[in-house]
């Protein structure tokens, strides 16, 4: 990578945060309440928790050139299973156990699929949304009410921001290592370049699919911990639009839409942080809740257009 190069995919990953913290820092306490008080900052904390751990597990997903539109509705089972295990049992454990079969179960369904049956993966991640949005509104039908709240459990430990924190940065070092030090996220990255290539090189295309999806299953399953813990409770509405949310993170962050070699860890925190900051901070200031996803859209277009054109003037895959 050239200078030239390197100074773009710096501005990508991090010029969109700067540009936030400086604005935001200077705009919301002329607006009457600055984004860093205790009260905003405790939202903010736990905006990003949720949105941190989904970015940095997806990294894996989109570095193949793929994505998943089930996360928002996975999301939104595990929370409810961990809820109502955890009234049931006295302990969340059952519940989170329960949570982590499925999500490997889904991620072999998801990985595994479009590969084998030659259709893109995003249309196998569909079909798991309907499922699993079925599923859940027979469950909130059979509980009789809308949403659920964990009465049996003190869930405040998932609400301390030390704790926030350090599941954030563990998954941080975890996912960075697989990712950039080990074959799983190497081939990830190859699969991602050049999928042909890399089955001639002798990697196993769906193998190693099936590894990444099962690594963001799990931070799936952790975003639904910290999700579920921030209230104490789950609706049939928890986990709307997270799959969204996860895919103009990243790009926000500078990740390819592609895939491949220029896929980043450092993309998925950059971008997290970012969308969080715009979440919080445009209400603050005034915005409109309906216009906030304008001003998302309007910045997540302008950003695809800077960081994901191709030398020769047109957009990848």
């Amino acid at each position: 990578m050239n200078t030239k190069e390197r100074i773009k995919s710096l501005f990508a990953t991090y010029g969109g945060l700067a540009v936030c913290l400086i604005f935001f820092t200077i705009a919301t306490p002329l607006a009457g309440q600055s984004i860093w008080s205790a009260n905003k900052l405790s939202t903010l904390l736990s905006d990003v928790i949720v949105m941190g751990l989904l970015s940095v597990g997806a990294v894996f997903v989109y570095s193949l050139g793929s994505m998943d539109i089930s996360i928002g509705k996975q999301v939104g089972l595990y929370a409810t299973l961990i809820v109502v295990l955890g009234n049931r049992t006295g302990s969340l454990l059952p519940g989170i156990a329960l949570c982590l079969v499925i999500a490997v179960l889904i991620a072999v369904i998801n990985g595994a699929t479009g590969e084998l049956l030659h259709i893109h993966p995003i249309i196998a991640s569909l079909v798991v949304m309907m499922v699993l949005s079925g599923i859940s509104s027979i469950t909130y039908n059979n509980l009789g009410s809308r949403n659920v709240s964990l009465k049996t459990v003190n869930y405040r430990v998932f609400k301390q921001p030390w704790v926030m924190a350090l599941a954030l940065i563990i998954e941080i070092l975890v996912v960075a290592y697989l990712f950039n030090f080990t074959r799983i996220g190497k081939n990830a990255k190859a699969i991602g370049a050049n999928a042909l290539s890399a089955q001639q090189s002798g990697i196993n295309i769906v193998q190693y699919k099936v590894i990444s999806y099962i690594v963001m299953g799990i931070c799936v399953v952790a975003a639904s911990v910290f999700q579920m813990g921030f209230t104490g409770s789950s609706s049939d509405s928890t986990g709307t639009g997270f799959e969204m949310n996860v895919m103009v993170a990243l790009i926000l962050g500078g990740m390819p839409l592609s895939g491949g070699m220029r896929s980043r860890v450092s993309s998925a925190v950059a971008g997290a942080f970012t969308y969080s900051l715009l979440d919080v901070g445009l209400p603050i200031i005034g915005v409109d809740a309906d216009a906030v996803f304008l001003i998302k859209a309007i910045i997540f277009i302008a950003v695809v257009l800077i960081t994901c054109r191709k030398s020769s003037g047109t957009l990848p895959r």
